[in-house]
């Protein structure tokens, strides 16, 4: 008789290698069903998350070829970077639409650094902590291996069958227009990488509602090139957060709307600093929300860092959120929830 009914991993797999099969191989040694609940679903691909839910799931299933597949469901969830508890609650609730009523369930997991701070955060759970995972490896050396040339490095750290499927994708455009911006996010940290201590960056963004649509911007550069975004940029010397905002918003839109009736508009602000939100650093951003009460959207022209410009329906958000650039969807999903509550 197993220890546990069910047994909880939690992870981003990006990607699947032999420190995460050591989890759930004992998982599966104390447990009868094992739950893997897979974050980040339907996110923005980025070098952090090169590989989406379908190809992360099957990494999962190439590196457990013995396994019955009816021994472990794969979940996947959603991330919520600016609302822990709504996180929680979906975990719970995913767990809950799997295990049975009065399981015994347990959670299994390494505390690696300080993103591991969720597993002491289901005390109705019991825990069980593994100590540091084989020789070290991690998901971001594997990244980084590709990135950089040495993906033969991996070989010993990954299932076979996963480093074949990785041998295969850097050899695709996926990859080479990924490795476009490593090289870019490489190079910007490289300017500040011997000082004292790393900057923080301050950013500003425009949230702009206008009769159930949001103004969003594709950017033609570096990072999240060819993503959506809001429009937005690095707070000047001699500016006010919301100055680079509205000027922003208006260098990378041509809005045909008058600078006062903008900054009249402004119903709300908020800070978003989650740590990982950018990958060329520690970059804070303050986002503005405006609501303009038009009869008809105002004209906009794609101008500066701007491809496209667009008036988006809100109800498209969840379409294109692994379309956009950093946590800019989550963003906006604050504020429509805002708007709503």
């Amino acid at each position: 008789m197993t220890d546990f009914d069910y047994a909880v991993l939690i992870g981003r797999f990006q990607p699947f290698h032999l420190g995460h099969e050591k989890l759930f191989r004992h998982a599966a040694a104390i447990a009868r069903h094992i739950i893997i609940i897979m974050g980040s679903h339907n996110c923005p691909e980025s070098i952090r998350n090169p590989w989406d839910s379908c190809t992360r799931e099957k990494f999962i299933r190439l590196s457990l070829p013995d396994v019955d597949s009816s021994v472990y469901t794969i979940s996947f969830i959603a991330d919520s970077a600016y609302n822990f508890n709504d996180w929680l609650i979906r975990v719970q609730k995913q767990v809950a639409s799997i295990a049975d009523k009065d399981s015994r369930i347990t959670i299994v997991g390494h505390f690696k650094d300080d993103t591991s701070y969720y597993l002491s955060y289901f005390p109705q759970w019991s825990l069980e902590i593994l100590p540091t995972q084989v020789s070290g490896v991690s998901s971001t050396s594997i990244r980084e291996a590709c990135f950089e040339g040495a993906i033969s490095t991996i070989k010993d750290v990954v299932a076979p069958e996963v480093y074949n499927e990785l041998s295969k994708w850097i050899t695709t455009v996926n990859f080479r227009e990924l490795l476009e911006e490593y090289r870019f996010i490489k190079n910007f940290r490289n300017k500040w990488k011997d000082l004292p201590s790393a900057p923080t960056f301050v950013t500003a963004e425009t949230v702009l509602f206008a009769l159930g649509h949001v103004l969003l911007i594709k950017r033609k550069i570096y990072p999240g090139k060819g993503r959506y975004s809001l429009p937005g940029g690095f707070v000047r010397q001699e500016e006010t957060v919301e100055q680079t905002a509205l000027r922003e918003l208006i260098a990378s839109t041509g809005i045909r709307t008058d600078y006062k009736e903008l900054s009249g508009s402004i119903k709300m602000s908020r800070v978003f600093d989650h740590p990982t939100r950018d990958l060329r650093g520690r970059v804070i951003t303050h986002a503005f929300m405006i609501e303009l009460a038009v009869k008809t959207l105002p004209e906009i022209e794609a101008r500066d860092v701007a491809d496209e410009v667009i008036w988006c329906p809100l109800y498209r958000l969840e379409e294109l959120e692994s379309n956009f650039f950093g946590d800019h969807a989550q963003i906006i999903r604050v504020f429509v929830n805002r708007m709503i509550s």
